[in-house]
């Protein structure tokens, strides 16, 4: 492929050789071919790992996860690096709430660092001013986003979105995305959260929604536009909100769910994101829409639940919902898609992962402080090049 630019070879490195280690980052090397046109710098894309949503217990914030950051640079090599070797670190999203998705890096020439999760305050290592920003802007703050390290333009990744740890009406933010690696800047925030439902993930493009009104679960941010909420929902019927629309495809529709006189009850699931990702020697392109929202509704002894959708390629993940405090009547959100953040959570929900990079939507509230359960993980890193070879 190649499509008529300057290059006509690309590979991605996006995955884990543990080595029987399951905290080991994903270590490779990449050879140097002998057949390079060392005439044309490589590109050279690299993304931190995803930070996870943050849930401490019974009180306190509730961040969803911040996205890693993204450094880019051409690098040239001579004659005399052909056949030698790059080594390629893929960082680890992060499962834990109050840790960090780790850096990946290629060789010693350019580096991300991962974003943090939800309860972790601390500032990302690196230069703010590589990301041309005076000073961190969300120093002290839970769900920071990553930052670029050595590369000719540095990025930060998007922060997660606000939430509060609360066992009767708690809500998680949804996480934050990672930078575009098309218009070049810097990730989305995820959506805050408000009683009993979560915020949406973030896109690449657009911040993740933050919720209205209590139990209309938003959906997820798509690459083309942000999600909408859903409707309040009653003890017969509830909604969730559409998913954004996506450069090639439409926003996932929301969750539907009724009860009539506690003898029918229907249920429409949420859709996923549709649309798809291009990653050749010449052009990336993500273009899905988000997911759709979740639903619930709890009449006398009837329950009826629609999960949240998960976004296609650079959207956001539609967000989760409970109808009351009671607790019995609990949706999940949907992930993020590659590069997108994972949608929040109601009290003693389930959200979403993050995409690649992307960051992990956060529970209201988790009462067993399992790392699969108030907590949405990080999307591990990626490293993508593009270069040319002579045949």
């Amino acid at each position: 492929g190649g499509g008529g630019g300057r290059y006509n070879k690309c590979m991605m490195f996006a995955g884990f050789n543990f080595n029987g280690n399951a905290n080991s980052e994903g270590v490779f090397k990449w050879t140097i071919p002998a057949n390079l046109d060392i005439e044309q710098p490589v590109s050279v894309w690299v993304w931190g790992a995803g930070g996870a949503g943050g849930n401490q217990g019974g009180s306190g914030n509730a961040y969803g996860g911040g996205a890693g950051g993204l450094a880019f640079k051409e690098i040239t090599y001579s004659a005399g690096d052909l056949g030698s070797q790059e080594d390629v670190t893929v960082g680890r999203g992060a499962y834990d709430y109050n840790s960090r998705g780790t850096s990946s890096s290629f060789g010693t020439h350019l580096s991300a660092t991962g974003g943090n999760s939800g309860d972790n305050t601390s500032n990302p290592t690196g230069d703010t001013a590589m990301t041309n920003e005076s000073s961190n802007p969300h120093s002290g703050e839970g769900g920071q986003g990553g930052i670029g390290v050595g590369g000719t333009v540095n990025f930060r990744g998007g922060r997660g979105g606000q939430g509060s740890n609360d066992p009767s009406s708690g809500y998680g933010g949804g996480g934050g995305s990672a930078p575009s690696p098309e218009c070049m800047k810097n990730g989305q925030k995820g959506g805050n959260g408000t009683s009993y439902v979560g915020g949406s993930g973030a896109s690449i493009n657009f911040a993740g929604t933050t919720a209205r009104h209590a139990y209309g679960a938003p959906g997820g941010a798509g690459t083309a536009g942000m999600g909408n909420n859903g409707i309040a929902s009653q003890s017969e019927r509830g909604a969730g909100g559409a998913g954004g629309a996506g450069i090639n495809g439409a926003g996932g529709h929301g969750a539907s769910v009724g009860c009539y006189s506690n003898n029918a009850v229907g249920i429409g699931v949420a859709g996923d994101g549709l649309g798809f990702g291009i990653w050749e020697p010449n052009f990336i392109m993500l273009g899905g829409g988000g997911g759709g929202g979740g639903a619930c509704i709890s009449q006398s002894s009837e329950r009826a639940v629609a999960n949240g959708a998960c976004g296609g390629p650079g959207a956001g993940g539609g967000s989760g919902t409970s109808f009351n405090s009671s607790n019995t009547c609990i949706s999940t959100a949907g992930s993020g898609g590659i590069l997108g953040g994972g949608g929040g959570a109601s009290q003693y929900g389930k959200p979403g992962s993050g995409g690649l990079a992307g960051g992990g939507g956060s529970s209201g509230y988790d009462p067993d402080m399992g790392q699969w359960y108030g907590t949405g993980t990080g999307g591990d890193g990626i490293i993508f090049l593009q270069y040319k070879l002579i045949y």
